[in-house]
């Protein structure tokens, strides 16, 4: 599948299991299969309360949540972390960890996978390995209530990210921003609320609440918040394993 600019609703996906997890739901939105893409994975999962993801670890991914609705424990290198709506934890590469959902109103939780997941067996640990090395501290982090415009979150500089960067997007009614991918890199713009005008290489999108707009590599985007009301989201970047591997 050519990687074109495209706009994802998981309302439109169909939904499934994930391994290692209980009482859990997903719909992966972006991925090889939904928009070509082969840098990062995006999905959507909805969990019931007291279950979700067993302990378990990827050897070769970086790994990002965020709580979209109710709340929930992330439990990683020791401790455990209290996730509320609007909070994002990054989990680096080889990192045991687990998650559950503690609200009794199910968890909707946003999750990032760079590269791309897709459930592949052998990009998951169940055991400890001690050939795995852990590649960073797992971070919490949320988004400064004041902070307008965009807002880096999670990237090289804030938490050691290798392949994944991901900013808040915070725009006031009527304003603008530009932002263009790298030539390595794929970039994702999730709409949490308000609206959003995207115009790519000549393209025009209007993005509500809930939509997913994939940004293949190297295309240049203008974004517009409407008027009437402001906007927020998350863009979220993916760049090639070839082009960090050397780093």
């Amino acid at each position: 599948m050519k990687a074109i600019p495209t706009v994802i609703r998981a309302a439109d996906l169909a939904a499934y299991s994930p391994a290692n997890h209980t009482g859990t739901s997903n719909v992966r939105v972006i991925g090889p299969e939904t928009v070509g893409a082969t840098a990062l994975e995006v999905l959507v999962g909805t969990i019931v309360k007291s279950h979700g993801a067993k302990p378990h670890a990827h050897p070769y991914l970086e790994q990002c949540a965020y709580m979209i609705e109710g709340t929930g424990e992330s439990q990683a290198q020791g401790r455990i972390d209290v996730m509320h709506p609007g909070t994002w934890v990054y989990g680096p590469a080889g990192v045991f960890h687990s998650f559950r959902v503690t609200s009794d109103q199910p968890g909707r939780v946003l999750v990032v996978y760079t590269p791309p997941y897709g459930e592949n067996p052998a990009q998951t640990i169940t055991e400890p390995d001690p050939a795995v090395a852990e590649c960073g501290d797992v971070r919490v982090l949320t988004v400064d209530a004041a902070a307008t415009g965009r807002v880096p979150l999670i990237d090289r500089d804030t938490v050691g990210a290798q392949w994944v960067d991901i900013s808040a997007l915070r725009m006031r009614a009527g304003s603008a921003l530009a932002c263009t991918t790298e030539p390595e890199a794929e970039q994702v713009l999730y709409v949490e609320d308000g609206q959003i005008e995207a115009h790519v290489d000549g393209q025009d999108f209007q993005l509500a609440a809930g939509d997913f707009l994939f940004l293949p590599c190297g295309v240049s985007t203008a974004l517009r918040c409407p008027p009437e009301q402001p906007a927020s989201g998350f863009l979220i970047k993916g760049r090639l394993a070839s082009s960090t591997s050397n780093q």
